[in-house]
């Protein structure tokens, strides 16, 4: 069953009416509402940061509620346009894939975490939309959101096939967390447009071909930042940061990825290969 869980219908109307208040004041409105009425996002909003070593304080004021007037127009359209998107997602899902999961899927004013990620709410894997990083990205069409929708659905899914999330030795080492991301976030990218009603990733036609042009040079670079101690292949996933001046450059080579092994094995055998599988396969597509 998909549970939609709207924490950001009632917030849309706080905020309508502050938009010209300061930034400051927008945050202790964000704090006021959701410590009170959802205090497990914020506290994972402010966790996540946390734990990253970042201020979620100066992150909320310096890049969230600064551009929340010019964002709110795109914030209204991403919310009703989800709404849309999710109606028949849970039939798409079974269709493609036939699976049935148990999900909430949360719609919400983050603190520019992310478009969408998986975790867990309310004691239940769960989608969490954030709203506000969704306008800032200009993501908030019909087709963005529902090519969105699809990618992290197919995390749930691949979760589900394999009955785990991250494996323990994703997370010893930048090399293995490299190793797994490019494999983990490519069934994701690969599989979204199996689910998705939409021709092109929220990214755009644009991203497509540039990435298509300096695949050989990513590749290159993403073997190389595997052996970076410090770094790893973070650059190549998230908005934040770029190779080659493309953000999430990691996406497009794990969907290249994939693709290939599409050719060859089916998708249980995809979503169910093994630490040694893995890493021979991402290390044979880079070089």
């Amino acid at each position: 069953m998909v549970n939609v869980i709207d924490a950001f219908g009632e917030f849309k109307n706080i905020l309508e009416k502050n938009l010209n208040k300061s930034t400051e004041d927008k945050l202790q409105l964000w704090i006021k509402y959701y410590e009170k009425n959802y205090p497990e996002l914020k506290e994972k909003c402010t966790c996540d940061y946390e734990k990253d070593g970042y201020s979620w304080k100066e992150v909320a004021v310096n890049k969230v509620f600064n551009r929340v007037a010019e964002d709110f127009c795109f914030m209204i359209e991403a919310h009703e346009n989800l709404l849309k998107v999710l109606k028949d997602i849970e039939e798409r899902v079974i269709k493609v894939f036939h699976v049935e999961i148990d999900i909430n899927i949360v719609l919400y004013s983050s603190l520019g975490h992310a478009a969408g990620w998986v975790d867990e709410y309310e004691g239940k894997r769960a989608i969490i939309f954030g709203i506000d990083k969704i306008a800032e990205l200009r993501w908030q069409t019909t087709d963005q959101l529902d090519s969105l929708v699809c990618h992290e659905l197919s995390h749930v899914v691949h979760y589900y096939i394999r009955n785990e999330v991250i494996p323990k030795w994703a997370e010893e080492n930048k090399y293995n967390n490299g190793i797994w991301n490019i494999y983990e976030e490519g069934f994701a990218q690969f599989f979204q447009h199996k689910l998705s009603y939409a021709k092109v990733d929220s990214r755009g036609e644009g991203w497509i071909s540039i990435c298509n042009e300096n695949k050989d040079k990513l590749k290159k670079l993403y073997l190389e930042a595997l052996k970076n101690d410090e770094r790893g292949t973070n650059d190549f996933f998230g908005d934040w940061f770029q190779v080659l001046g493309i953000s999430d450059a990691g996406y497009f080579l794990g969907a290249e990825l994939i693709k290939g092994l599409s050719e060859k094995y089916d998708l249980k055998h995809i979503a169910c290969m093994k630490k040694e599988d893995i890493e021979k396969v991402v290390l044979d597509f880079l070089n």
